[in-house]
């Protein structure tokens, strides 16, 4: 979480995958460190012990939404100076 954090911070986008049990807390780290909109993917947490097929059958339905979330523009980032070399 701090990762992800600290790269938004300094402007760079970031995606963390956070199994469900953990969702809550995610949320209220990300909250601490003034970061709530923080971009999270819940994936389910039954999938630890399955196959490669079976993973992937599971997270399929994902894929859209990580993208969309990778792709999504931040207009407070967009309309930074990409020359300052303080905003990334």
């Amino acid at each position: 979480m701090l990762d992800a954090i600290h790269l938004e911070e300094q402007g760079t986008p970031s995606l963390t995958f956070v199994t469900e049990p953990f969702e809550q807390a995610a949320r209220a780290h990300a909250r601490l460190h003034h970061q709530p909109d923080l971009p999270l993917i819940i994936v389910p947490s039954d999938y630890l012990d399955r196959s490669d097929e079976a993973v992937a059958a599971k997270l399929a339905p994902l894929i859209d939404e990580i993208v969309g979330k990778l792709c999504a523009g931040d207009p407070a980032r967009d309309s930074r100076d990409p020359g300052d070399p303080g905003t990334g």
